[in-house]
């Protein structure tokens, strides 16, 4: 009997074999472009996109997706997935040119977000959380883990040394030069890990705020199905993730401003010292309080924010691009484009006659609490944080509602 759990759960994930773990699981197919997608499909009949995608290379949308709980049981019969035969946590390191982050693979239940255990720094859209929701109703799978983070915890990370010092049930390497090692924790094991992780007393979403606000939208409109109040999690101490920076490019051209104003108008703001630079960065990282803009005008924005609680990503939508721009919906509004740091050479490549470029540095998870505890929403494209995760190497099934 394991211990009573606090905020993480053990469960009985479903995997594939140890020696078709390579070739089942998948980086997120919103990754990949039609041609990938529709060479992975064809070069590689385990592949979890064969699931995601039972078709082909367009997914199931709309009102039925039978045909992909009928991909996954289809996976079961030839036992390219199989369900573990108790419950129990999955202890998860994925190594790394970015560095190593190992955690505890479990489940949380859905109304610790509505209780403020789990906590949110992004807002989502209702429309893709009714989308996202039903689509689990049919569904009824969590093929991909919401990746978050918590404060140290040096009793469990004692508990994962000495897991890990034993020989991983899973270890492979991916094409992308990621190493992926998974342990079974069962038993007394498992009741380790449930007695330090109780004194976690919070939660905070680095990756999935969708998928967590979809899957408290399931668990409340059907609460008579105890197997739908949770969703998988991959649960890893903050200090472990890994943040880039996320740019904005601004499409001066369909804006009512010149960019000579705007700077101007820039200039003159107090919290604001402004240096000119007409050479382009080698690095896309600004220091944690400036912001390098690029394009028709080279300029060095040093932003002073110990009068405000705001992060740069806040100050930078309400300071600026709401009152200069009259950009009030970022999320959708289409002379902003967003771009992460390992799209560097694109930002590099852009006609900037018409375009300015805001370099913003990486956010931190020091930052990330500050908001997420204060229930401030950060602007969309905030943060860009790792480890990415992998679709159908653990999965959570909790079977499909009718």
């Amino acid at each position: 009997m394991i211990t009573k759990p606090g905020l993480i759960h053990p469960f009985q994930a479903v995997l594939p074999p140890p020696d078709k773990a390579h070739l089942v699981a998948t980086r997120s197919y919103l990754t990949y472009s039609d041609y990938e997608l529709k060479d992975k499909l064809a070069r590689n009949p385990f592949s979890y996109l064969h699931v995601i995608h039972p078709s082909g290379v367009h997914a199931p949308h709309g009102d039925d997706m039978a045909p992909v709980r009928q991909a996954f049981e289809r996976f079961i019969e030839r036992g390219w997935l199989q369900e573990d035969p108790e419950p129990g946590y999955y202890v998860l390191r994925q190594t790394s040119a970015l560095g190593e982050v190992t955690g505890i693979l479990g489940t949380v239940p859905a109304k610790a977000a509505e209780q403020g255990a789990v906590k949110v720094h992004e807002s989502t859209l209702t429309d893709r959380e009714v989308l996202f929701a039903q689509y689990l109703a049919q569904v009824g799978l969590n093929a991909e883990p919401t990746l978050l983070a918590h404060d140290p915890n040096p009793a469990l990370n004692d508990v994962i040394e000495g897991i890990t010092s034993a020989p991983a049930q899973y270890d492979f390497t991916t094409a992308d030069a990621v190493r992926h090692s998974l342990w079974r924790a069962t038993g007394n094991t498992a009741d380790r890990i449930a007695k330090a992780a109780a004194h976690i007393e919070a939660l905070y979403i680095a990756d999935g705020h969708h998928r967590v606000a979809s899957s408290l939208r399931l668990a409340k409109a059907h609460p008579e199905v105890p197997s739908a109040q949770s969703f998988m999690t991959f649960m890893v101490p903050g200090d472990q993730l890994v943040f880039k920076g996320y740019h904005r490019v601004l499409n001066s051209a369909e804006t009512h401003w010149d960019l000579a104003s705007c700077v101007d108008l820039l200039r003159a703001m107090p919290e604001v010292t402004a240096n000119s630079n007409t050479a382009s960065p080698t690095s896309p990282s600004p220091l944690h309080n400036q912001i390098h803009l690029r394009g028709a005008i080279q300029l060095d924005l040093t932003v002073d924010l110990s009068e405000t609680e705001l992060t740069l990503p806040e100050w930078l939508q309400t300071r600026v691009f709401a009152p200069v721009f009259g950009i009030q919906t970022p999320r959708t509004d289409r002379r902003l484009r967003y771009l992460t740091e390992d799209q560097w050479g694109d930002l590099q490549q852009t006609n900037f006659a018409t375009r300015l470029a805001f370099i913003l540095p990486p956010m931190d998870f020091s930052s990330l609490k500050s908001v997420a505890d204060a229930g401030r929403f950060m602007p969309p494209k905030s943060t860009w944080i790792a480890p990415k995760l992998r679709s159908g190497l653990t999965l959570f099934d909790f079977g499909p509602i009718a």
